[in-house]
């Protein structure tokens, strides 16, 4: 049983109103308590139940249109950051700056620097504290970044070793220091062209730790609409970490994807699109999670929504799939949305799913609904329940149940709580509670209070 409590304050002021500097904080608290077992008992015999109360806060702070000397609105920035006391370290703690940045804008540059995200092309979020300079010539946009990677969670070790009674022993301190990603560098480069309906991307991206290579990735990302009613792209990640390394590691493309939408029809509207995954490419080689990553697959799949009378939405997708040595997959998705009244303070929902891996199947059934019962007060319900080809763990279905009422009594106060039921392979029943207590407080340039 697990009950939450949660306070959250947002605290936002506004600059001298004549030059529109604005300034957003806010902060959240999450205080839980429950009782854990990091591992079942044997067959017959409890597992010992320790109680737990983990305290999570997060935090950030955003501004803009600071003006410098020649240069009005020029500099904004972020910083957001978290922290954890307990449960699983009791109250040592954890925590991580996520954002700590500032942007300088001035004619056609750009520049920022501090710890920031960056979109590589078509490759995953990267991390890192550094800098990133841009600028735009015309139809065409440049950037460059460099820096060191951030890896809060994966700083550390890239192998693995058995804690607990046998750490001492099965623990090499030369392995670790060995498997030390810290000080991992990084580097890249995008180039961005606009001409009339075609927006092109491309993006070259590398990353390099003591051990060696780890990521080396050229991306390209295309968009075009042709017609009004139709827009047409794709996108495209080749891994030249084996190239660099003399074909000693794996290359070739690492995702794709195709797609084409077509909007403004007379019933609603109609896709259809390709992709492609080599998962383990889309991790870096020098990382041991690279040999966890899974095979490739294709999928070719195509979706169509129609807008019926009385509000309904109806909704069909179906792809096919081929995994590694021709396994076939497959998934199916019918959805119904009903939105009664003008207004909109109801929804209803169902969803009918076939989902078919190289591993096993299941079959989906789910029902929700949500709406304003009165002006302050609303609420929602979530059930679905999977029924699987194959048992997982002896167990041939799982079921879950969520139900939430929100009370806004103020308005920028507002009271939830919620109730979540489920009955999985892994646990017999778990019942949790939640109750989150929210206050908001907007600048004036917002249309919040003074």
């Amino acid at each position: 049983m697990q009950a939450c409590v949660a306070a959250c304050g947002l605290v936002s002021g506004a600059g001298r109103a004549q030059q529109a500097t604005w300034v957003d904080a806010r902060a959240t608290m999450t205080a839980q308590t429950f009782q854990q077992a990091l591992l079942p008992g044997p067959a017959g015999v409890g597992a010992p139940l320790e109680l737990a109360l983990p305290v999570m806060t997060t935090a950030f702070l955003r501004f803009g249109a600071i003006d410098l000397p020649g240069a009005p609105d020029s500099v904004s920035g972020e910083v957001s950051a978290w922290g954890r006391l307990g449960p699983r370290d009791g109250w040592l703690g954890d925590g991580d700056v996520t954002t700590a940045f500032a942007q300088l804008r001035t004619g056609r540059w750009r520049l920022t620097a501090g710890r920031q995200v960056t979109l590589p092309g078509t490759s995953r979020y990267v991390r890192f504290d550094g800098v990133t300079a841009g600028a735009r010539f015309g139809l065409m946009d440049v950037d460059v970044y460099a820096g060191f990677v951030a890896l809060p969670r994966w700083n550390l070790p890239r192998g693995a070793w058995v804690l607990g009674f046998l750490g001492d022993a099965l623990e090499d301190p030369r392995l670790r220091e060995a498997q030390n990603r810290a000080g991992q560098l990084t580097a890249g480069a995008r180039l961005g062209l606009r001409a009339g309906p075609v927006r092109a991307l491309v993006g070259f991206h590398e990353q390099r730790d003591a051990v060696g290579l780890a990521v080396r990735a050229l991306s390209a990302d295309v968009h075009s609409q042709p017609l009004a009613w139709l827009s047409v792209g794709g996108r495209g990640t080749l891994d030249l970490t084996g190239l660099a390394q003399g074909g000693t590691k794996p290359t070739g493309v690492s995702e794709a994807r195709l797609y084409a939408d077509l909007t403004g029809l007379a019933f609603g509207t109609a896709s259809v699109d390709y992709s492609f995954q080599n998962t383990a490419l889309l991790l870096p080689q020098t990382s041991v999670l690279a040999a966890f990553g899974g095979g490739t697959w294709h999928e070719v799949g195509g979706e169509l929504t129609a807008q019926l009378p009385f509000r309904l939405r109806l909704t069909g997708r179906g792809a096919g799939q081929v995994y590694e040595h021709g396994v076939p997959g497959g998934r199916a998705l019918v959805r119904a949305r009903w939105t009664p009244g003008l207004d909109g303070r109801w929804l209803v929902q169902g969803e009918l799913q076939r989902t078919q891996t190289s591993m096993n199947g299941f079959h989906q059934v789910r029902l929700g609904a949500r709406g304003r019962l009165l002006q302050q007060l609303s609420a929602s319900i979530d059930t679905s329940l999977f029924l699987y080809d194959r048992p997982v763990l002896g167990v041939r279905e799982s079921m879950t149940g969520v139900v939430s009422a929100e009370w806004a009594f103020w308005r920028q106060l507002r009271l939830l709580l919620s109730t979540t039921v489920m009955r999985t392979p892994y646990a017999a029943l778990e019942v949790q509670g939640l109750a989150r207590l929210v206050f908001e407080w907007e600048p004036v340039s917002a249309g919040g209070l003074p």
